[in-house]
């Protein structure tokens, strides 16, 4: 039974038709909550008119993200067959939940799996921390929905690989929401950790206990502390910094192996593909890099069915090195013959200007506003770890990029669209999956959870959302220019 009033994206999730699908977390753009209403259809809205078409509205499929229920009816859902959860076995299962996508890896006698990947269920709830700790605050049952929704994906990968061992990363609201511990010191401030981690826990009697590595501060969870220890097994120079680029920016300047001073800000999905237009998650068909050729943009695959993380960050750096993109991040027409010619795929469209690529495949200007928000907050950021520690950028050794964006996009895109600064061109290393690496260590070797034990009395932790001039100075470097 619906509750009265609350949208039907919430109640697909809550009857686990919506787990697997990629979802835009309730923005409209992605189509894949539609519902098609065998009687008394409501009337469609903006968002209805803009994603489906004449013949789908009239045949009553609305987009169920968009609408709430308000009454009794009967409504028909497309069929989904969800991605495969599992493609090895092994003893050791190593997952790290992410506030978009949880991934995992196994390890066994000959090694570790590769790594796999699916859309976190609770996307179908918001696409970010906040959103999922409202959901789960606003009752009991809103709160366990969100907590089995994840347990269930892990009864799954252990069913399906034969795991006896777990380990289990993730930010501090995922890793809350997973053990049930109290949330209200991560939705409110003065913000709060309900729990430290670093320790073997019962998370479900189905599963194997369950080490997880301890939790930094409020934003700065095991997936961080995981990373670091990854990277300590590198022999790193110091000082190095760790940019963790996911939904949630994390950050970590290391000045010795005594001496950590980290932060984090929150910068949404969209650099996974995630609430955009025509984002998509890398695959057949996704445009994933743009290269520029005599004729103009040229790329592998077709037909585009949508666009990547990377594909967008690699398209809006080398049109801004066209400046058919400007600092502010709006189209615009240029002089010089070859970009005159790319500019040409600027059109009018309902949803403001765009730059088309294919027929139905596009980027926005509101898609690109996106990526500025992502890209001030990392900008912010990194500013104030390195102001924090008493140092200059070129003091820094060693930058390694992890998360989503750090781990797939070139870093001279980064570097072009003002994430990170042109100073550290020569010591950035991409270094993957930081968080996964460092679990699967700490479900392996003893002397990896020892190192673990100890890193939270090493760390200091900056909150940067609470200082007063955060706002100023997000809104300046809203620009896509180190700023």
């Amino acid at each position: 039974m619906a509750k009265p009033g609350k949208p039907f994206l919430y109640l697909l999730f809550e009857a686990g038709i919506g787990r697997g699908r990629d979802l835009c977390a309730g923005t409209g753009l992605c189509g894949k909550c539609r519902i098609r209403f065998l009687d008394d259809a409501p009337a469609p809205c903006a968002d209805d008119q803009v994603r489906l078409s004449a013949e789908e509205l009239a045949a009553g499929w609305r987009l169920g993200c968009k609408h709430l229920v308000l009454q009794s009816c009967d409504i028909e859902v497309p069929a989904f067959d969800p991605r495969t959860l599992a493609g090895a076995r092994g003893e050791g299962l190593a997952v790290d939940i992410g506030t978009t996508r949880i991934k995992w890896s196994l390890c066994s006698r000959v090694g570790h799996s590769p790594e796999f990947a699916m859309v976190n269920p609770q996307m179908g709830v918001g696409s970010e921390v906040m959103s999922r700790l409202r959901y789960a605050l606003s009752s009991d049952a809103a709160r366990d929905h969100l907590r089995q929704s994840v347990i269930t994906v892990l009864k799954d990968l252990v069913r399906q690989s034969g795991a006896v061992s777990l380990a289990v990363c993730g930010n501090s609201t995922m890793i809350a929401t997973l053990l049930d511990a109290p949330l209200g010191g991560l939705a409110y401030a003065p913000y709060s950790l309900p729990w430290r981690g670093g320790e073997t826990v019962c998370i479900d009697v189905a599963l194997p206990e369950a080490y997880i590595p301890p939790l930094l501060g409020p934003f700065i969870g095991a997936d961080i502390s995981a990373g670091l220890a990854y990277i300590s097994t590198l022999e790193p120079q110091y000082p190095f910094l760790l940019a963790d680029l996911g939904t949630n920016g994390e950050f970590v300047l290391a000045l010795d192996a005594e001496h950590f001073f980290a932060c984090s800000v929150p910068m949404g999905p969209a650099i996974e593909g995630v609430g955009l237009c025509c984002g998509a998650m890398a695959g057949v068909g996704v445009l994933s890099r743009v290269n520029l050729g005599p004729k103009g943009l040229q790329w592998s695959g077709a037909p585009l069915s949508g666009i990547s993380g990377t594909g967008y960050a690699s398209l809006l750096a080398l049109l801004r090195r066209l400046d058919v993109l400007d600092e502010a991040g709006h189209f615009q027409v240029v002089t010089m013959p070859l970009a005159r010619k790319i500019a040409q795929q600027i059109r009018d469209h309902r949803l403001g200007h765009i730059f088309d690529l294919e027929p139905g495949v596009f980027v926005a200007e509101r898609d690109v506003e996106e990526f500025l928000k992502a890209k001030a907050g990392v900008n912010v950021a990194l500013r104030s770890l390195v102001r924090r520690a008493g140092l200059l950028e070129g003091d820094v050794l060693r930058i390694y990029l992890a998360g989503a964006l750090g781990e797939h996009a070139d870093p001279s895109d980064l570097i072009t669209l003002g994430f990170l600064p042109e100073a550290w061109r020569e010591k950035i290393h991409v270094v993957g999956n930081t968080a996964l690496a460092g679990t699967l260590l700490a479900l392996e070797r003893e002397e990896i959870r020892d190192w673990l034990a100890d890193l939270p009395r090493r760390v200091v932790v900056e909150s940067l959302v609470e200082k007063e001039n955060f706002g100023a100075a997000f809104m300046q470097a809203m620009r896509f220019v180190w700023v």
